[in-house]
């Protein structure tokens, strides 16, 4: 039998990252809801809770276009620098940030 969802939700569940906002599927942990309160997996959406400690996701700053054009131009995804198309060797992709030889072409 499916517990109504005001017996299953905790006050803290709307802002949970685990949330489903669906009436089958309660949580993505807890299909029927969490067991005790707190919950133990509790997650917002700002961040993960990792040892007891919240780990903030960084901030979205981009347009779903901008990510969709970041999969096409570059390098980490293409090999290759946007701007003038140096081809990276393999241990430069390894890198964080991506600053082009040839043109100087910086993804910051």
């Amino acid at each position: 039998m499916i517990k109504p969802r005001a017996v299953r939700q905790l006050p803290e569940c709307p802002n949970c990252r685990f949330y489903c906002n669906n009436p089958f599927l309660f949580c993505e942990i807890f299909p029927d809801g969490a067991e005790r309160n707190p919950c133990i997996y509790y997650a917002p959406e700002i961040g993960a809770l990792y040892n007891r400690q919240i780990i903030k996701q960084p901030l979205q700053h981009r347009t779903i276009e901008e990510k969709l054009a970041l999969l096409d131009s570059h390098p980490l995804f293409t090999g290759a620098c946007p701007k003038c198309n140096y081809k990276f060797a393999s241990q430069e992709l390894l890198g964080e940030e991506f600053m082009c030889p040839a043109c100087g072409w910086t993804d910051k």
